[in-house]
């Protein structure tokens, strides 16, 4: 009988352990503000609404060039190498990352806006497309489509390359 209680008091040791160790992966998994790009091409420009601009959130995204995420990265703030602006109830507002990731072909950034509460970011970068903008001057074509959230809000939105006036 005696042994049987040993065996349940081990059981419920190595129990304990294992729930232990779990926790305490799952508290040092989670980062911290991570700002990383890893970049191979330049996907560097100003990305405006294509179709109805009015129909979603999102009134631009400003991608910077390489210097600018490695100085952001670096700790400098000075220069934001993502900038998303936003329409808003009282008119644009610009969105600066508190976190991002981004290569060649995706783009996901966190940021929190003045009045409307968190922002987050993911989106796909067609380089096909970014291609065909930049030879075209910047026309119509989708180059970046993904999803909004406000304040848990969803909303999709479709971005041009824009080649300026």
């Amino acid at each position: 009988m005696r042994s049987s209680w040993v065996v349940v008091a081990v059981i419920a040791l190595l129990s304990l352990a294992a729930c232990e160790r779990r926790d305490a992966a799952t508290a040092t998994s989670t980062p911290e503000a991570t700002f990383q790009q890893r970049l191979s091409g330049d996907i560097s420009g100003d990305y405006r609404p294509t179709g109805e601009a009015s129909s979603q959130p999102v009134a631009s995204l400003f991608i910077g060039q390489d210097e600018a995420f490695a100085a952001w990265e670096g700790g400098s703030r000075a220069s934001p190498p993502l900038i998303l602006s936003l329409t808003g109830p009282q008119g644009e507002v610009r969105v600066l990352p508190d976190a991002y990731v981004v290569t060649d072909d995706r783009i996901q950034m966190s940021g929190s806006a003045p009045g409307m509460g968190p922002v987050e970011l993911s989106a796909r970068i067609d380089q096909g497309a970014l291609a065909t903008a930049r030879r075209n001057l910047g026309d119509q074509t989708p180059v970046v489509t993904g999803t909004i959230s406000v304040s848990s809000r969803r909303t999709p939105f479709t971005l041009s390359w824009w080649g300026g006036d």
